[in-house]
């Protein structure tokens, strides 16, 4: 697994995961990493591939490891993902066309919606890129949606953002982003146990009227590696009708 990488558009951080467990994320980013650059193609996994993608540790039989990976996809159905195209058209949709699990046979075969294909094909700029197993080794939920969120602006080393939005995409239930202590606690403390050492975090707190209004969070830059720096010529997705072009690494590479 250490050489797996997940890569997605930058679109795809603006979409709170609600009631994803920390197991569920695993899985998600696990898929993720195998089907970018797959286009529409179906990709099929065995279990103890994605077992061992996702770095699953807990003892599961066939069936409940079935029903595990069939409620990634019952929770990404009902989130209705959606985002703004070049004219401003608000686009809801699903993220996979087809998600088959086969206890029997152990196996899951996935395909991507042909219209949002984009989201992880030909991708070269304005993209998220990181390692799953650095992923799958942390433990929280919060610390994990964090990480992903944090490599979305690794070339600046810098993410400012406001209190609400900052517990909407982290899907932190209102009673707790109501009180900074709880918020504290629950929220930020594994955020900062699990990626402070690794990713050298340092969080600033902003005030309003002594109402904690938002935070700046700083941590270590990274620079381009060389393997996302090759060109690509611009060119027009048959299916998506999403122009795609080098414009450079912006906030992220």
């Amino acid at each position: 697994m250490s050489d797996e990488i997940v890569k997605y558009s930058n679109q795809f951080n603006n979409q709170a995961l609600r009631k994803f467990t920390a197991l569920d994320l695993d899985l998600l980013m696990a898929i993720a990493s195998r089907v970018r650059d797959k286009g529409t193609d179906e990709v099929a996994f065995t279990f103890e591939e994605l077992k061992r993608l996702a770095g699953l540790q807990r003892n599961m039989t066939n069936d409940e490891f079935a029903k595990q990976i069939a409620n990634v996809n019952r929770r990404l159905l009902a989130l209705n993902f959606e985002f703004q195209n070049e004219e401003h058209d608000i686009i809801q949709f699903a993220l996979f066309a087809g998600f088959v699990t086969s206890p029997t046979k152990r196996t899951l075969t996935v395909s991507v919606n042909s219209r949002f294909s984009f989201l992880l094909n030909d991708l070269t700029s304005q993209f998220t890129r990181f390692e799953l197993a650095e992923f799958a080794d942390l433990k929280s939920k919060y610390a994990k949606e964090f990480y992903r969120r944090a490599k979305q602006y690794r070339s600046s080393g810098i993410w400012k953002i406001s209190r609400d939005e900052f517990c909407r995409l982290l899907s932190v239930p209102k009673s707790t982003a109501e009180q900074v202590r709880d918020l504290n606690k629950r929220v930020l403390k594994p955020i900062i146990e699990e990626c402070g050492p690794l990713l050298g975090l340092k969080i600033e707190r902003q005030y309003v009227k002594r109402r904690l209004s938002g935070f700046v969070f700083t941590f270590a830059r990274e620079t381009p590696p060389v393997i996302d720096a090759r060109p690509v010529e611009a060119r027009k997705a048959e299916d998506a009708g999403h122009w795609t072009s080098v414009a450079g690494y912006g906030e992220v590479f």
